[in-house]
């Protein structure tokens, strides 16, 4: 699997894991119930995606084509 694919396939998982972090704070400020180990898991999760994604992205900056 080439970078460049690894980078598109972790902006896609960005997108579903930013609305799915979204989703769950709007509905504890609706129900004024927070799940904090679900907030904390989907921060952390999408650290590391954002991580991945600069990582390859570095990758695939760097190479040269000659």
């Amino acid at each position: 699997m080439s970078n460049k694919t690894r980078i598109y396939l972790y902006v896609a998982l960005l997108f579903v894991l930013t609305y799915l972090l979204a989703n769950r704070i709007f509905t504890g400020i609706r129900t004024h119930e927070f799940d904090y180990l679900k907030l904390t898991a989907n921060g952390v999760i999408l650290a590391y995606v954002i991580y991945q994604i600069i990582k390859f992205g570095k990758i695939e900056n760097d190479k040269t084509d000659l």
